[in-house]
This record gives structure tokens, C-alpha cells and sequence, in this order.
């Protein structure tokens, strides 16, 4: 049975958020599913990797379906995921839990998917530096909303053996113009709390306030550890769009047509 939104406490969770940066929602989806996007998911990744594979590039490359991304660090690839099945899960993008806690955290309805993308450490790559997903909104003012948020879920059970997140909790407020080229460099050097590992299971959801500050970590296994992130904006923050068929537009609810009422559709 799908999770509804009374299965968790929504104040905490936004408490949560507010106070780490970061916060999860375990068992949100059947790890059967996941499963099944995975398999889908793979081949398009490894065929990604060899194409990539000889160079590590600044900038992505490709057609989203059929395969838009790039070697970002060494054994470390960045995808586009295409609008399509299994990926256009309506129990994924318009889960109910995700959606009332959106809500409940920006106190209206109004936002949308502004993208679907994933992050995808390979055996053999190492620390990513300390970084943001976004840029310093208001320099010197830590804003108590964040307009913006990528909501994560891996495809396999995570630990520090393939190569997990790890977070800084608490860092979403930092607005020091001075310490943004710096980040990486301070806090291998400084003495700090210690940082937050991710050890996550299948089917958990974790919401990333994307200023926190955070990095992959080296994968040592011997298989890819997978994560897909969809992006969800406040409509006045960000106007990036997903490509998607008339087909697909047409298998949308009533609320998954606001939800990505700025998609942009092209030919099947």
C-alpha cells in the first residue's frame, strides 16, 4: 500500500529540513519498483559510460533520451533521465507524501518540476569537493526558505562501501560570498562537527535543501551506486522545462499537468 501523508509526521520532517538541511522519508516506495527502474535505468547509464568514459568534461552532452550527461569526476557520470517509462511513475513524481510536505513546507501548491536528473559514482571514484547545489541566493542573508529542492532516491541500498552521500548538516545558511570558492579547502583543514553519512535503503526518499553543503564518496564496491534526484521550484525561482511526448503529456493527472505545465513536448 502506497504511504500517505498521515503515515508521517510532516511538522517534524520540515523541522528536520530546516534545522539539518537534509531529511528522509524511508519505505516511501516498494524497493520492487526501484528495482525495476533500475534495470531500465542501467543499460542507458552504461552506454552513457562508454561513450564518456575517455574524458572528463564540463559540460553534459547528448539527447536526453538517449542519453544527455557527462563524466563529471573520474568514474563519477551525471544523466539526464528521460520523461518516460518506468521513470514517469506518477507514485514517484506526484507521490502524495512528497507533495503534502512541499506543501506543508512552503505553504502553497504552487511549484513545479523543473528537472529529473541522476548522480551515479561508479567503483574507483573518489571524494567529490565540498560543494552546493546552488548558487549564494542573497549574498550575507541565510534565507529561511529555500525556493528549491531535489528530491533523491537511490536505486540501490547505500553505505559507506559504495560511496554514499555525506552532508554537513546545518551549513544551508551560510551566505558568505568569501567562503564560496573555499568551501573544500576549509573544511579538510578546519576542525568541524563531524559530517553526516547517508546509509540509505531502497525506496527511501531524502529531500536536500541544496545549499547544505555535501560530497559523494569514494565507491568501493564493485557496482554502480545509482541515485535518481527530481527538482521541484517555486515558479518564479527557476524556468528550466522537461521534454516529453504528447503521449506522455496525455497520461497526466489533473495535478501532474500543473506540475509540468512548463514541459516542453517533442516528437516521439
Amino acid at each position: 500500500m502506497t504511504p500517505v501523508p498521515t503515515d508521517y509526521d510532516l511538522d517534524l520532517k520540515v523541522a528536520e529540513l530546516r534545522i539539518s538541511g537534509f531529511t528522509l522519508f524511508e519505505d516511501l516506495v516498494a524497493p520492487e519498483k526501484i528495482d525495476r527502474i533500475r534495470a531500465d535505468f542501467m543499460p542507458r547509464l552504461e552506454r552513457l559510460k562508454a561513450r564518456e568514459s575517455n574524458e572528463v568534461h564540463p559540460e553534459e552532452r547528448g539527447d536526453v533520451r538517449t542519453g544527455k550527461g557527462r563524466q563529471q569526476f573520474v568514474n563519477r557520470y551525471t544523466m539526464h533521465v528521460p520523461w518516460e517509462p518506468p521513470f514517469s511513475d506518477p507514485e514517484i513524481y506526484e507521490h502524495p507524501v512528497v507533495l503534502a510536505f512541499l506543501e506543508r513546507y512552503w505553504g502553497v501548491d504552487d511549484f513545479h518540476i523543473t528537472c529529473y536528473h541522476s548522480n551515479n559514482p561508479y567503483p574507483g571514484s573518489e571524494y567529490q569537493p565540498w560543494h552546493r547545489d546552488i548558487h549564494l541566493i542573497t549574498p550575507h542573508i541565510g534565507l529561511p526558505v529555500c525556493p528549491h529542492f531535489g528530491i533523491k532516491f537511490p536505486l540501490v541500498d547505500t553505505s559507506e562501501e559504495n560511496g554514499c552521500f555525506e552532508v554537513m548538516p546545518g551549513t544551508q545558511y551560510l551566505a558568505d560570498p568569501d567562503l564560496e570558492k573555499s568551501y573544500d579547502d576549509v573544511l579538510l583543514r578546519g576542525d568541524f562537527p563531524p559530517a553526516h553519512r547517508l546509509n540509505l535503503k531502497k525506496g527511501t526518499f531524502w529531500v536536500q535543501d541544496p545549499r547544505a553543503l555535501h560530497r559523494g564518496t569514494p565507491n568501493r564496491s564493485n557496482h554502480a551506486r545509482a541515485e535518481l534526484v527530481i527538482c521541484y521550484s517555486r515558479p518564479w525561482f527557476r524556468t528550466s522545462t522537461i521534454e516529453m511526448t504528447e503521449a506522455e503529456y496525455g497520461k497526466l493527472s489533473d495535478r501532474g499537468r500543473a506540475l509540468l505545465s512548463r514541459s516542453r513536448i517533442v516528437a516521439a
